[in-house]
């Protein structure tokens, strides 16, 4: 088995045994790091994006939380969902250029590129979200 079906192999036991995989991406200097889901297309529902330099284990439970309420609900999730902190995360529709740039896994694992994706949005101390005016630089991440 070569390199490349060893990680499709490891992508199909994550989803049978969570519901999805979690793929996380280092920055490389000019782009922050991201994180991204694959599996939840296999139910009609979109995958998820996380960017920015955040620690892995707080995306990874984000995304794991979030990918498990929209597969129980079988809906997407939208708008601002409360994950336990002091602010909720904010949902919102990815482009397609988002698609291909960010979720290139997912496309390849699906084999096909027909299917959404949400970027999870986190806010910066004060409640400011990417996009807003004031958001602190560390937590304006591109919206994608």
């Amino acid at each position: 088995m070569g390199p490349d079906l060893d990680i499709y192999a490891a992508i199909e036991r994550n989803i049978a045994r969570s519901g999805q995989h979690l793929f996380l991406i280092f920055a490389d200097g000019e782009t922050p790091a991201f994180a991204y889901t694959i599996g939840n297309a296999l139910h009609g529902l979109p995958e998820l994006l996380l960017i920015g330099n955040y620690s892995p284990r707080v995306v990874g439970s984000i995304l794991n939380d979030l990918g498990h309420r929209m597969r129980e609900v079988r809906r997407p999730l939208e708008g601002e969902v409360d994950v336990g902190g002091q602010f909720p995360v904010r949902l919102r529709q990815a482009s397609a250029e988002a698609r291909g740039r960010y979720t290139l896994q997912a496309g390849r694992f699906l084999r096909h590129e027909e299917y959404d994706v949400l970027q999870v949005l986190l806010c910066d101390p004060m409640g400011r979200y990417p996009g807003e005016p004031g958001c602190e630089p560390g937590y304006d991440a591109p919206l994608a």
